[in-house]
């Protein structure tokens, strides 16, 4: 060969024992004459000596003379860094990175990434499953890997930390390689890592920070947008004494959860309350945070003024401050408990569809409010009306996105109010609250079919 190629087997040997795939060298008749370390380790049982068929997964190269070589990629790391790729969540990732590197690296593999209060958490993998822990202090047996001066340290005493090893299990070795900024991967064996195990961590430690840096960063804004989008979805509805309340709520954009409609219902310690329904113009994430400044307002104001009419009023003058280009349609109401039984309700309306009432002999009244967007002008005028509920008698306020939502069978055909009072009078009185408003979302969602709706929203106010 030496003769043949101009390189003797002792030189070939040095050269493919520096890669990292698997290579044999094998001559004209298929006899082995070279193995790498690499390969050594996948083929344990085809040395030097053995006759070699071939492979249809390793890559041929002709090397001269009847010689060739054979790599063998390490498909495992390969599909290894694809799964890693794919997470998005930081704990899940982390969970992956130890099962992975229990599976492919070492036989006891710990992930220590930093956590609050300059603390540590070392994900550790099991025989069954993945444990974590935390820690206050830092590892000084891995200290240059942890602050990023070392690109890997050989482990020779663990010392104090989350561990988590076996009982009776004695480690032969241990290295560490960085996990991100403040974190490393440690992977222990019981035997010794040799040069080509050593670059196989770093090279999986490598691609395992990245996947960590941007599944990190990614569930920080996943909590930032959970904390934002909390603030922007209606509140559960509060009990108050001799009333039922029921509501429905659907975005126009489902996987956002919010929208420009809303319901809120305030009460007070004297039993009262103060609701509202309303509906700001436009779409998607600017009228949600629109109709989030709104209900902020609202709640706000609510503490000083319960009068619906001066409450419009102080609320046109502090939206307009904010100098926004949204305007809002909304009701506005207070609820009182009379001691006899039943409600007495003052409501006031800003541009908003009148709401109706199901008396006890089941006909549907109109409440004609009447009354300026809110939002944009500066001189508006309000007016207040009063009805008066029977216990079993029903209010409920909707928006336009009921009235509107088009027929799934001819997108021409709107819901419409009359066909809102059918299922109003349907319900009949003594239908509980939370089941009226159960009903009427039945009754839009089978209107609008797979349809695209707008935001929806509605409220029942009862007495009971």
């Amino acid at each position: 060969m030496s003769h043949a190629l101009g390189i003797d087997l002792d030189g070939w040997q040095r050269l493919v024992d520096g890669l990292r795939e698997a290579v044999l060298v094998v001559d004209p008749v298929g006899t082995i004459r070279v193995r790498n370390s690499a390969a050594a380790k996948k083929f344990p049982r085809l040395g030097p000596g053995e006759h070699f068929e071939g492979s249809e997964t390793a890559r041929h190269h002709d090397i001269g003379e009847g010689w060739s070589a054979w790599y063998f990629t390490d498909t495992s790391l390969e599909q290894a860094h694809l799964r890693l790729a794919s997470s998005t969540d930081r704990k899940a990732t982390l969970r992956t990175i130890v099962e992975l590197a229990n599976e492919l690296l070492g036989e006891h593999c710990v992930a220590i990434v930093p956590c609050s209060r300059d603390r540590l958490e070392w994900w550790r993998g099991g025989p069954k499953e993945v444990t974590v822990t935390r820690t206050p202090r830092r590892a000084a047996s891995i200290s240059g890997v942890l602050v990023g001066s070392a690109s890997h340290t050989r482990i020779t005493e663990l010392g104090e930390g989350g561990w988590g090893m076996p009982d009776g299990w004695k480690p032969g070795a241990a290295l560490a390689v960085p996990l991100g900024v403040g974190g490393a991967l440690v992977v222990v064996r019981r035997g010794d890592f040799t040069p080509a195990d050593t670059e196989r961590v770093r090279l999986f430690g490598r691609h395992a920070a990245v996947a960590l840096e941007s599944a990190s960063r990614l569930s920080e804004q996943s909590r930032m947008i959970d904390v934002l989008r909390s603030a922007l979805l209606p509140t559960p509805l509060p009990e108050l004494r001799g009333v039922g309340l029921g509501s429905v709520y659907l975005p126009a954009h489902l996987k956002a959860e919010v929208g420009g409609d809303f319901y809120d219902v305030h009460p007070r310690t004297d039993g009262s309350a103060t609701f509202a329904l309303g509906d700001v113009c436009g779409h998607g994430l600017e009228a949600a945070v629109h109709s989030g400044r709104v209900r902020q307002s609202l709640q706000a104001l609510s503490l000083v003024e319960t009068n619906p009419v001066r409450l419009l009023h102080l609320l046109n003058t502090s939206l307009r401050a904010t100098g926004s280009k949204l305007f809002t349609t909304l009701v506005v109401g207070e609820l009182v408990p009379l001691g006899a039984g039943g409600l007495r309700l003052t409501l006031a309306s800003g541009g908003h569809p009148v709401p109706l009432v199901l008396r006890t002999d089941g006909t549907v009244d109109e409440v004609p409010t009447s009354g300026a967007i809110v939002g944009i002008l500066p001189d508006v005028r309000f007016h207040p009306e009063s009805v008066t509920l029977v216990p079993g008698e029903t209010l409920i306020l909707y928006s336009d996105g009921f009235t509107e939502a088009r027929a799934h069978h001819d997108r021409r055909e709107l819901f419409g109010e009359e066909r809102l009072r059918r299922v109003l009078r349907d319900c009949g009185p003594g239908l509980q609250a939370d089941v009226m408003a159960r009903r009427f979302r039945e009754a839009v969602l089978e209107w609008l079919g797979a349809g695209d709706h707008d935001d929806l929203a509605l409220l029942v106010v009862q007495a009971t």
